[in-house]
């Protein structure tokens, strides 16, 4: 009778957890994607622009942004509506009208700023931890790639200006 009555009581468990893991299952399966109205607003929240177009992909929108600084393509996931990565398209820095006087003075920044400065641009723009920076060097460009880990185990990297200080871009690894 004892044996019986523990039979049930596992039987009854094992349903109740093969019930309640379906229904997690569904749940985590049935999430609808993100609309473009709601990647317009996330963007428009989080960066103060003109937003001047929303390509919907397979697993993620691709938005055209216009700032005081340049045009950028920010690339935002459907499921979870992160951003993942903002590529620069247009910089308004490097068009052909005259650059203000106090650009070119002796004043202006012409030495890199240090690691320790790259890190706090980065970690104030992402938190977590910093795992590796790295000075990059191109044609005309100097900056930084600072990898910062968050705790739930995402990655970005941040690309910080190495005379500015500015963040160039955010990539999120996968």
């Amino acid at each position: 009778m004892a044996n019986r009555f523990k039979v049930l009581i596992s039987i009854g468990l094992l349903t109740l957890l093969i019930i309640l893991g379906w229904q997690w299952v569904h749940q985590s399966l049935s999430a609808e994607p993100l609309s473009e109205s709601d990647v317009r607003e996330k963007i428009q929240t989080q960066y103060n622009g003109e937003i001047t177009d929303v390509t919907s992909m397979e697993d993620h929108y691709l938005a055209t942004i216009a700032l005081d600084e340049g045009v950028y393509e920010v690339v935002v996931i459907k499921t979870d509506g992160r951003i993942s990565e903002i590529r620069p398209l247009e910089s308004f820095k490097d068009n052909d009208s005259p650059s203000p006087p106090e650009d070119k003075s002796e004043s202006a920044q012409t030495e890199p700023i240090t690691e320790e400065k790259a890190k706090a641009v980065a970690l104030n723009e992402i938190e977590g931890e910093v795992d590796d920076i790295d000075f990059e060097s191109e044609e005309d460009s100097a900056f930084y790639l600072v990898e910062v880990e968050r705790s739930g185990g995402a990655e970005a990297t941040v690309q910080v200006h190495a005379l500015t200080g500015e963040i160039m871009s955010v990539t999120w690894d996968d």
